[in-house]
């Protein structure tokens, strides 16, 4: 006869949908999760790419840090984290992507066994003659997510050297993207897929306030700002 643990214990290890997790935001997406995408369970409009560098909460540490390497995950629901596939229950639940699949809310060593491991980036899901992968090689190599963790991590604002340079490459972020949105006439969520969120954004998670001038963008230092994800 089993004792009242026992059972409390098996009622625990078992999955109850309560979407706990998936408010949490999307999963990020590896390389065994490649058929969801060309199967076209997932398409690239529903991904968002978390560039190398960024910064993200890294669940091990419980800390905000830069991250190793790139991501693509599910994105969000409108302007909120929740799994954009969560619906009072997950709406691909019997194709769900690897990381939810190990995910025990009651034993969370299988899944924290595979974060930043065998992670899928865009020039893994893309054919490489498709026509955005120059842009996106050129994206990486003209405005790099660099600094980002030292800056979240000091006290004193940026030099106003640096303060103008990371000005000038917002401006000049926005504008390369602008233009590549436009002429492959691009919604919203593939932009984010293709390119991830603007750069001015991800200095706003750093604790630059931005604003929109005559002569483009204007940064102007807050302080720093914990919420990055």
């Amino acid at each position: 006869m089993r004792d009242e643990g026992e059972e409390m214990t098996e009622r625990v290890q078992s999955c109850r949908r309560c979407g706990t997790c998936c408010r949490q935001g999307g999963p990020a997406l590896h390389r065994e999760d490649l058929p969801l995408l060309t199967d076209g369970l997932l398409p690239l409009a529903d991904l968002i790419t978390v560039r190398r560098g960024e910064l993200v909460h890294h669940p091990l540490e419980n800390a905000v840090r830069a991250a190793g390497g790139e991501l693509v995950k599910i994105a969000g629901s409108g302007r909120q984290w929740t799994c954009r596939y969560y619906d009072d229950g997950c709406t691909i639940y019997e194709r769900r992507p690897l990381a939810c699949r190990l995910l025990k809310c009651w034993d969370t060593g299988d899944v924290e066994g595979i974060i930043e491991k065998d992670t899928l980036t865009r020039l893994d899901i893309l054919p490489g003659d498709h026509a955005l992968v120059p842009a996106i090689l050129l994206q990486e190599r003209e405005f790099p997510c660099e600094g980002f963790e030292e800056i979240h991590a000091g006290i004193k604002a940026p030099s106003q050297e640096l303060a103008a340079d990371l000005q000038n490459r917002a401006d000049a972020e926005l504008r390369f993207r602008s233009e590549l949105v436009a002429r492959h006439r691009l919604g919203l969520g593939e932009e984010l897929f293709f390119f991830g969120r603007p750069y001015f954004q991800l200095l706003q998670a750093l604790g630059f306030a931005v604003a929109e001038g005559p002569a483009g963008l204007i940064l102007s230092w807050r302080g720093r700002h914990r919420g990055a994800r």
